[in-house]
């Protein structure tokens, strides 16, 4: 059974049409920020629009009227008013966040952080998979691990452009299903001095697994500016990639991205049903000789076995990414999302670069159960 939440709901009001910040207290211990958010200027009409969409919202969830009472005070229907809350929601105006700060997972996150050397940890709330949604498929599951984990890592990124927003950071961004979640979950903030950077090559076959919208997603949020790796993930030949690596763009990119204050990056399995394998990176043949190598997951471009040990390869010699060793002053930040990336994520984990972590609490309770029973194993066969 999974440990009882508890904790307070906050829930974020925000303008972005001015730079005037105001709070509000509530007896329901919500509280409510306004700020400015980068956007640009809007006309009349629509600011029009915009503050009856923040008026609407903010009767609706502090003042607790029903949508007829507002309907009446802003003198428009109720059909409106519906839209408008949905909206101020849709757009980003209303967020809501759980502050959660569960015993059990406190001291998880710690016992992890010790383990691996991390500075930090941070575990999502665990959805008890075994006991709940039994009729939910593994993939629903995966996903709502990807989108706690990516609201997560957000919120992590979010407060550390709030406090170097003009700072001229540069945030080194990899590429998949977990970082795309993570963009889509990032609030906005005027943050134009930040350089967002791809890690890894940024053209693909398919728009769906393409880096570039996801650094340009940050951008857009932020007012920043997005920077991407514009060859292709994995080179034809060896020869090829170190022909791409010589273009001047190339190194330009090269250089911004090691001068990367913190790095979000994710992990692979060195599976069929991996990210990798269904978008045609890996075939059924790479696959085969990384799995009789020992490999278990990727990340950059690289693989490891489960002991975290680099498996040196062909395929990850035609691999364009960033290279590890020139991100050493960075603070790498590896998200962990769903079961299946227990193995994978374990072996990252022991390589030794990963400085913070964050994960969904089932695959948590899980990588410690493993650590713990391994751990045992040795004392026993010690004795």
């Amino acid at each position: 059974m999974a440990p009882a939440l508890s904790g307070v709901l906050h829930l974020c009001i925000r303008r972005t049409d001015r730079q005037e910040i105001f709070s509000f207290a509530h007896p329901m211990h919500k509280c409510y920020s306004s700020r400015d958010a980068g956007a640009n200027p809007m006309s009349d009409r629509e600011r029009s629009e915009h503050d009856m969409m923040v008026r609407a919202a903010w009767l609706y969830y502090t003042a607790e009227q029903t949508q007829s009472m507002i309907a009446t005070t802003l003198g428009v229907s109720r059909v409106k008013v519906a839209r408008l809350i949905a909206d101020a929601k849709a757009n980003g105006i209303v967020t809501i966040n759980i502050d959660h700060r569960l015993s059990t997972m406190c001291a998880l996150e710690e016992k992890i952080r010790r383990r691996y050397g991390l500075r930090f940890c941070c575990i999502t709330p665990a959805m008890a998979t075994d006991d709940i949604g039994q009729g939910q498929a593994d993939t629903d599951r995966e996903a709502l691990a990807r989108r706690g984990v990516g609201m997560t890592a957000a919120r992590i990124l979010r407060n550390k452009l709030a406090q170097s927003q003009f700072d001229g950071s540069v945030i080194g961004l990899a590429w998949g299903r977990t970082i795309s979640a993570m963009a889509d979950a990032f609030q906005p903030i005027n943050a134009p001095a930040t350089q967002f950077v791809s890690l890894l090559g940024s053209l693909t076959r398919s728009a769906s697994a393409n880096p570039f919208d996801v650094v340009q997603k940050f951008a857009a949020k932020t007012g920043g500016e997005a920077k991407y790796l514009p060859v292709p993930f994995i080179a034809d030949s060896v020869e090829d990639r170190d022909v791409f690596l010589q273009q001047r763009v190339v190194q330009e990119v090269i250089r911004t991205a090691t001068r990367a204050t913190a790095c979000f990056i994710s992990v692979g399995e060195c599976d069929s049903g991996s990210f990798l394998s269904q978008y045609g990176y890996l075939s059924a043949d790479d696959l085969e000789r990384l799995q009789k190598r020992g490999a278990v997951g990727d990340t950059l471009g690289l693989f490891f076995d489960g002991e975290g040990q680099f498996i040196d390869s062909e395929l990850c010699r035609r691999a364009l990414a960033i290279d590890l060793s020139t991100l050493r002053e960075s603070e790498i930040v590896l998200l962990s999302a769903g079961q299946a990336k227990l193995k994978a994520t374990r072996a990252i984990l022991r390589a030794g670069f990963i400085t913070g972590l964050v994960i969904d609490g089932d695959s948590a309770m899980r990588l410690e159960a493993a650590a713990d029973e391994e751990t045992g194993h040795i004392f026993s066969t010690l004795r």
